[in-house]
């Protein structure tokens, strides 16, 4: 009899489109246990990635030798105790502390009881060939892809850059940076939303992959957060009790989870974005509409050759 997988689903991106609002409802369900660090960044961990994560180094002896490194980890450790969340510790030291392989990530998650994942949304920027290793572990992984307009995902992710930044605006910002950021490798891998379902329906089954809309934290929270749950559980022996104890009256949903500073696009950059992004929009609509055709309206000012403007939270691919 082949083992179960201890992983049940990934949240795959995409990054300031509502992952981290997915993780905080999810984790509030009590049938769900994720690990307590939103972004593990395992599989995107290879340097080959525009991804900044502490896990580059696979070996711990490599790790322990830099002064930051150390700092961030007894840093997190006595959060972890002043908050009282004893219960984190273990994982704590393990996420430190180990050498990391596909055994030791695995390892995370069997110990834990309920319905297990994480939500790093930069797998969205994921090579085939690392995908097909998230599927060596867990072939029958449900996957979890929220999407926003693009040209939005793209000005939220260069303001979220400048979050740190106190007093941060664009007096001082030239418009030929900003567009170099648009340009950035990072920026442009997670907006391909094109490749990102490519490249994850050519190895996990198209019915394991649900689209979620940014949008729809707003329209319908409720059906989105239930929808979600109920997709991921689907096939869990559990899916029941989670159906009983979901509370749709839950007054903190609409709750604006890792904000990005506001700042106005410039209209340069606006009309770089728009043009930058109008084939990939204008596909999406004509194949899907829903979300997909209100965003390329709202953009372009022109509908698309699809009209279905019915805007449901999810979809799942045909």
């Amino acid at each position: 009899m082949k083992e179960q997988s201890p992983i049940n689903f990934w949240g795959i991106g995409a990054q300031k489109a509502g992952t981290s609002w997915l993780y905080y409802n999810l984790s509030k369900k009590p049938e769900f246990v994720i690990p307590p660090v939103k972004e593990m960044h395992y599989f995107d961990r290879d340097t080959k990635y525009p991804s900044p994560n502490i896990l580059s180094k696979t070996q711990v002896r490599d790790r322990i030798t830099s002064f930051a490194y150390l700092k961030k980890a007894s840093r997190s450790i006595i959060s972890t105790i002043v908050k009282g969340k004893f219960k984190n510790l273990p994982f704590t030291f393990k996420w430190f502390f180990s050498d990391y392989s596909d055994e030791w990530y695995i390892s995370v998650f069997a110990p834990l009881k309920g319905i297990k994942g994480e939500i790093t949304p930069s797998y969205s920027m994921l090579s085939k060939q690392d995908i097909s290793r998230m599927h060596a572990m867990a072939p029958e992984a449900k996957l979890v892809l929220m999407l926003r307009n693009p040209v939005d995902r793209a000005w939220s992710h260069f303001r979220h850059t400048k979050k740190g930044i106190k007093g941060f605006n664009l007096d001082n910002v030239k418009e030929d940076d900003i567009i170099a950021f648009m340009q950035s490798e990072g920026q442009q891998l997670r907006s391909d939303y094109v490749r990102t379902i490519n490249n994850f329906t050519s190895v996990f089954p198209k019915e394991q992959l649900l689209i979620g809309f940014f949008d729809a934290i707003m329209d319908a929270p409720e059906q989105l957060l239930e929808e979600v749950i109920h997709f991921i559980s689907s096939k869990n022996e559990s899916e029941e009790g989670l159906k009983k104890s979901w509370n749709v009256n839950d007054s903190t949903i609409n709750k604006v989870v890792n904000k990005s500073i506001e700042l106005d696009c410039p209209p340069v950059v606006l009309n770089f974005l728009k043009e930058k992004y109008h084939g990939m929009s204008l596909d999406l609509a004509n194949q899907y509409g829903g979300y997909f055709n209100k965003w390329y309206f709202e953009t372009y000012n022109k509908p698309s050759e699809n009209k279905d403007d019915r805007l449901f939270p999810t979809i799942l691919l045909s």
